[in-house]
């Protein structure tokens, strides 16, 4: 079929029917280009546009990218909420507890939090892995809240109990006025 008027030149005739045989040749299964459990792999990034998904990753896994979509309408509706946060980062496969600064023992600075990541086993744990989840966290909190601490933690080396040490050293500077010292007066 086509749409060509009767007086078209044989080239256009040619290029009308080069381009009707492609069209009608591609299968687009519409009904599942908004579903994103069934969306063809190739769409996802189109679909997770058109959510508007704040990070996207082409190296996450195909469950990450659809997890990541499916997620996506919750957290802009809770967007600058604990729960929008949680969230955001649990539907990139880390179990999440988020610590606020009135939660902590002693209490925190005033409008922190910090953020406890459970890294599943098979995840690599490196600073790439700590840049994404601060990317995410960034997106997804309140604006007037900080980040205090990332901490991130394999799933293997979860019941591994955990000691630390620190070490505080200095010295004290006094640093007088510049008329208390006298030329030819000993320091």
């Amino acid at each position: 079929m086509t749409i060509l008027p009767p007086n078209s030149t044989e080239l256009e005739q040619a290029v009308d029917g080069t381009q009707a045989v492609r069209i009608e040749g591609i299968e687009v299964p519409i009904r599942h280009l908004w579903n994103p459990d069934l969306c063809p792999e190739a769409v996802l990034p189109w679909l997770a546009w058109a959510l508007s998904v704040d990070e996207w990753d082409p190296s996450w896994s195909v469950t990450q990218k659809r997890q990541v979509i499916k997620n996506s309408p919750i957290v802009h509706r809770h967007k600058g909420t604990r729960g929008a946060l949680e969230a955001a980062l649990e539907s990139l496969g880390y179990e999440v507890t988020v610590i606020e600064w009135w939660e902590k023992e002693p209490e925190g600075t005033r409008g922190t939090f910090d953020l406890n990541i459970l890294i599943p086993a098979g995840y690599a744990v490196s600073p790439d892995t700590y840049d994404e989840v601060e990317r995410v966290a960034l997106k997804a909190k309140n604006r007037r809240s900080h980040i205090g601490t990332i901490q991130l933690t394999p799933a293997g080396l979860s019941q591994v109990p955990t000691f630390s040490a620190a070490v505080i050293g200095g010295c004290t500077t006094t640093v007088y006025p510049l008329g208390r010292i006298g030329i030819g007066d000993d320091v």
